[in-house]
């Protein structure tokens, strides 16, 4: 009777433990109820402590803390692994639980709790013994835990060390979320951190691979950025695994060079730009990605100093790796266009040389104007007050709307400068080396070419003398316009007219001028046969086959003896004069 006592007292007390009752026991082994607490006696009457036992399918700890009282709500420390025990006692598996973190820290640990995850046999994860991260599977998702279990959060290292120091992310390997989140992160993340190169918190892009790992460069990467392709676009990132973006210097070569730069999108996008256009202004500390290796980039020492410094947007264009084209001419889908040596796109009327494979471009004028066209005409053209030798330079065309052409122009082209037009005839035929240069030279007898442009006589004057050597085939070509008042100086005088009228005349009786020497009306066609045709300063030309024969004040060219009104030369019989070499200087 006292055996069967034992047992039901025992099973009751086990029953009663199960559902959290309370319930005085009468036994003196097991478990035993004692002011509202559960003990369990050994076969000796022994308390026991510190050790798990079970009742029913549950397992419950005997804490040595409270003399050996059933713990309850507590993390329990047992050798190398932790557990926990819920509100009854009870052993948790298979779940998470939280305890209250009490080092909780603002600034290196500010989580309110501690998250622990308690698997099948009531053990939480821990980190390896290996010390490196290890990843447990939890719902579909990966977590981290250290050596006491805890969960990891934030950004980590790869021997399971949580990294919380203002700088210290650049270091980790993985991030993951917050104190309340825990799981690894994998794809695009932004992440707020405190960045030392501009000195206060910033959000910036990270990409994480399948594995956790961030995206960074390394020493085994060439440059000073890693490039990846993701998603079909191609991105970089920092040694901190940060990514770039907008103007990034891709290597440490010099910031003021072409080839040390790659443009990436906005900082919200940041695919680069890959073999194709992009409008951007020049480098600065605005619109850059400055790195640790060589310093924030300004305005003053990048490659485009003078577009940094006025803020003006240009076109740009990469090639399929990235590289920025510059000092070239370029074929794009059938059309050529042309980069300044500080790679933004050329556009509008172009003084410049080009080298023989189309590249070595160097500009001297990126924008002609009407007064500075005008210049050249005359060999007049000055930069920054000092005379130009423009030997070796022509000009081009590339339009007058860069965002929608840009392209480079051939053939004949008005183009219109300051609300003047002028007429263009630019090479349509050879490779990147001659194509789009403006011609100079006779054009099929008609016209004369300096530059590309038609030379021509402004309205005031009506006619231009135009010295000319070569078709526009020649490459050693020569055009040069001359002013009248030089013909008119070296005018001789020969009498007067049956008027009484002084007359003075340029060139050699008995000689026409020198064949190299055309004349040209307001719409540049050159003169086959003019007598006493009359310029704006009201003196008379004389032409004969394209020849200019005679340049007179006065068209009457007859005396008259009678009256005393002589004339020491016969210039009427002008048209029968034969070719001489009578010069204007």
């Amino acid at each position: 009777m006292r055996k069967q006592t034992k047992i039901v007292a025992v099973a009751s007390a086990a029953a009663i433990l199960a559902i959290g009752a309370s319930m005085t026991s009468f036994a003196a082994t097991g478990w035993v109820e004692e002011s509202g607490e559960w003990y369990y006696y050994d076969k000796d009457g022994v308390r026991v402590e510190d050790e798990w036992k079970k009742s029913g399918d549950s397992w419950y700890w005997l804490d040595s803390e409270e003399n050996g009282a059933m713990a309850m709500d507590k993390l329990i420390e047992d050798g190398d692994n932790y557990y926990y025990v819920d509100s009854t006692g009870k052993m948790a598996s298979n779940t998470w639980v939280k305890v209250v973190n009490e080092d909780q820290d603002d600034d290196d640990d500010p989580a309110e709790y501690n998250y622990y995850y308690m698997q099948s046999n009531g053990k939480a994860f821990k980190a390896g013994d290996a010390g490196n991260t290890k990843f447990r599977t939890v719902d579909g998702k990966k977590y981290a835990f250290d050596g006491d279990g805890k969960m990891l959060y934030g950004w980590c290292d790869e021997n399971g060390n949580r990294l919380s120091g203002d700088s210290e992310w650049e270091d980790a390997t993985y991030y993951l979320g917050n104190w309340d989140d825990g799981a690894m992160k994998t794809g695009w993340q932004k992440v707020y951190v405190f960045d030392e190169d501009e000195d206060e918190d910033m959000d910036h892009w990270f990409n994480f691979k399948s594995n956790g790992k961030k995206r960074e460069w390394t020493t085994s990467d060439t440059g000073i950025i890693k490039e990846v392709k993701i998603n079909g676009k191609r991105y970089g990132f920092d040694s901190r695994g940060v990514m770039t973006y907008e103007w990034t210097l891709a290597t440490d070569t010099s910031l003021a060079s072409t080839s040390s730069w790659k443009y990436f999108n906005s900082p919200e996008d940041g695919a680069r730009a890959t073999k194709g256009w992009f409008k951007v202004v020049a480098p600065t500390e605005d619109n850059s990605f400055g790195n640790k290796i060589t310093g924030a980039p300004t305005k003053e020492n990048t490659f485009a100093k003078g577009k940094a410094e006025d803020e003006s947007e240009k076109w740009y264009y990469a090639d399929g790796d990235g590289n920025l084209v510059a000092g070239e001419i370029k074929k794009i889908k059938g059309k050529y266009y042309a980069f300044h040596k500080e790679a933004w796109m050329l556009n509008g009327l172009v003084l410049m040389s080009v080298g023989d494979d189309g590249t070595e471009i160097e500009v001297m004028d990126d924008g002609v104007d009407s007064d500075e066209l005008d210049d050249l005409m005359d060999n007049k053209y000055k930069k920054d007050g000092v005379l130009q030798d423009t030997d070796g330079y022509s000009l081009y065309y590339f339009g007058s709307d860069e965002d929608n052409d840009g392209a480079m122009k051939t053939g004949s082209t008005t183009v219109t400068l300051d609300g003047s037009s002028y007429n263009f005839s630019f090479n349509k035929s050879g490779g990147v080396e001659s194509k789009g240069k403006g011609i100079t030279g006779i054009d099929d007898g008609k016209y004369i070419y300096k530059m590309g442009v038609r030379l021509k006589a402004d309205s005031d004057d009506k006619y231009k003398i135009v010295y000319a050597v070569g078709d526009t085939s020649a490459v050693d070509a020569k055009v040069t316009k001359i002013d009248s008042k030089l013909a008119r100086a070296k005018a001789t005088p020969v009498g007067q007219n049956k008027d009484g009228d002084s007359v003075r005349f340029a060139g050699d009786v008995g000689e026409t001028w020198s064949t190299d020497y055309y004349l040209v009306n307001t719409s540049g066609n050159i003169q086959k046969s003019k007598t006493a045709a009359k310029d704006g300063d009201d003196w008379y030309f004389y032409v004969d086959d394209k020849n200019i024969v005679m340049y007179t004040n006065n068209k009457t060219l007859t005396d008259n003896a009678s009256k005393g009104y002589v004339m020491s030369e016969n210039l009427t019989g002008w048209k029968n004069w034969t070719q001489g070499a009578w010069t204007v200087d």
